[in-house]
């Protein structure tokens, strides 16, 4: 998650900070996520799964409600480890969110850098996705990189104030 001159959690100042979620050059390594590999998918399958990550980026709920129901899995990563949700919750996509948490999106799942779709959320100052997340059982205290930490090496008492507020956590949270 990256921020003009913002430090994520876990990083030292000074560091460069990791790109944000689904942010370096996609290539066809984007869609291998799972146990299938770029190489074992031809070109119109990779330019499919590209347009499902472009969807959860751009807040096309309908078409990741559609895909998903017709057998893409929900929780498909890229070559960060982005899950759809994590996306979504990054570029402030509520409906997708929604759609996404509605078909079983994992919300414990964290990318390779271990960012939660709470954290990103909370990163980008989005209470109504953090409260969505907390309310489908997002743990704030999960992890290193997670959402309390992310709000507390950021400085963000507002979101901060969100993660702690015990009414608003689900059945997991």
């Amino acid at each position: 998650m990256t921020g003009d001159q913002q430090t994520p959690p876990g990083h030292t100042p000074g560091e460069q900070p990791p790109p944000e979620p689904g942010s370096h050059p996609e290539g066809p390594e984007e869609a291998a996520g799972g146990s299938a590999t770029a190489a074992d998918l031809t070109p119109d399958e990779l330019a499919f799964l590209h347009g499902v990550f472009d969807a959860a980026r751009e807040g096309r709920a309908d078409h990741l409600a559609e895909v998903v129901d017709r057998g893409v899995p929900v929780d498909l990563t890229n070559s960060s480890g982005d899950t759809l949700l994590v996306l979504a919750a990054y570029h402030q996509q509520h409906d997708a969110v929604r759609v996404l948490l509605e078909r079983g999106a994992d919300v414990a799942r964290a990318n390779d850098r271990g960012q939660s779709a709470l954290a990103a959320a909370v990163f980008r100052q989005d209470a109504g996705i953090v409260r969505t997340l907390l309310a489908a059982g997002a743990d704030p205290d999960d992890g290193p990189k997670g959402a309390v930490a992310t709000a507390r090496v950021f400085e963000l008492p507002e979101m901060l104030g969100l993660l702690q507020d015990p009414s608003l956590r689900g059945p997991r949270g």
